[in-house]
């Protein structure tokens, strides 16, 4: 866990100091580029932008004597940002949506993608950039997720091992929040209540996502967490988008900490086409003692929309950008 920890830091500072030799061979950073984008003030008003994509992939072969497997795959993804900064106010709420399926040649569907992520935020600045802050998650999948690689003599199919709200995760939390600009942001809460559903009654048994005993339906934890977001352009067109989140249980082994890691790399072909890579990692004990990995890579049709610019002629905002 440390080496992942670890390497995830030492990849993020690489890609934001990224180094380069000027024309006389001397050593020249581009940090400054991207401190100015995390400077930029947040926008007086409702600040809307979101992400549409369906990425497809595709191999086929006749007659290949190199051998291999007609097979196909295609993922949806939904992320939506509706900010709204008001004065001392802002209020954030965000909507991640993703869904994927692939299938070889003489197998069924498979799922390959499937996630349901909303967030909903409110804070007080106090102090420049620094806000008493009050936050909501939830987190669960849209259908049911099959271990492939161990058959359910019961059913015939393959052996279940999560579903809709199985589990589900709610976490309600309060502290204070860092946040000089929609590029970057800092959240430490250390109240933080959380909850896990298991709403299937086949996967509620003891040590099932934390389940004490069987028969279970929930299990509730509260403790500190801590969460950082980075997003910045590595070049024209190509932009990468960073999660970090910590969470402690204070009531159970406190120092065994939950780490969920998210980046996504979208490089932008024009307005209908982009590629797009990303990775998550994720460790908690409580669903299985291994670091838990998914990583995607897929090209396809993609809409995005953004307000940034009409807010920025608003009265408001360029009376502030003129101070």
């Amino acid at each position: 866990m440390k080496k992942i920890i670890m390497l995830m830091m030492f990849v993020t500072s690489a890609i934001a100091f990224s180094q380069t030799v000027d024309g006389s061979g001397n050593l020249k950073t581009n940090s400054h580029r991207y401190l100015k984008d995390i400077g930029a003030e947040r926008l007086q008003g409702w600040l809307i932008k979101g992400n549409n994509s369906l990425q497809f992939n595709q191999a086929a072969f006749s007659n290949w004597i190199a051998g291999g497997v007609n097979s196909y795959a295609l993922n949806a993804n939904v992320d939506y940002e509706f900010n709204l900064t008001s004065g001392r106010h802002i209020w954030d709420n965000r909507v991640i949506l993703a869904y994927g399926i692939l299938r070889n040649e003489g197998e069924d569907y498979r799922k390959s993608n499937d996630v349901i992520d909303l967030t909903s935020s409110y804070g007080y600045e106090f102090v420049r950039h620094l806000y008493f802050a009050g936050s909501t998650n939830f987190k669960t999948q849209f259908s049911s997720g099959f271990d492939y690689n161990v058959p359910d003599t019961i059913s015939g199919g393959y052996k279940k091992i999560s579903n809709f709200m199985a589990p589900g995760q709610w976490a309600l939390g309060i502290g204070i929040d860092y946040k000089p600009s929609d590029n970057l942001q800092v959240n430490f809460h250390p109240f933080t209540s959380r909850f896990t559903f298991v709403k299937d009654p086949d996967l509620q048994f003891a040590g099932s996502f934390g389940l004490k005993e069987d028969g279970d339906s929930y299990f509730y934890e509260f403790g500190a967490y801590l969460g950082a977001r980075y997003k910045f352009n590595v070049m024209q067109n190509i932009s990468y988008d960073s999660r970090l989140g910590i969470y402690s249980n204070y009531l159970n082994t406190p120092q065994n900490m939950d780490i969920a890691y998210q980046g996504v790399l979208d490089l932008k072909v024009n307005n209908l086409i982009s590629a797009q890579a990303t990775i998550n990692l994720f460790y908690d004990e409580d669903q299985i003692k291994k670091t838990q990995l998914k990583q995607t890579l897929g090209i396809g049709l993609a809409y995005k929309f953004d307000n940034t610019a009409e807010l920025k002629i608003r009265p408001e905002n360029i009376q502030e950008g003129s101070n």
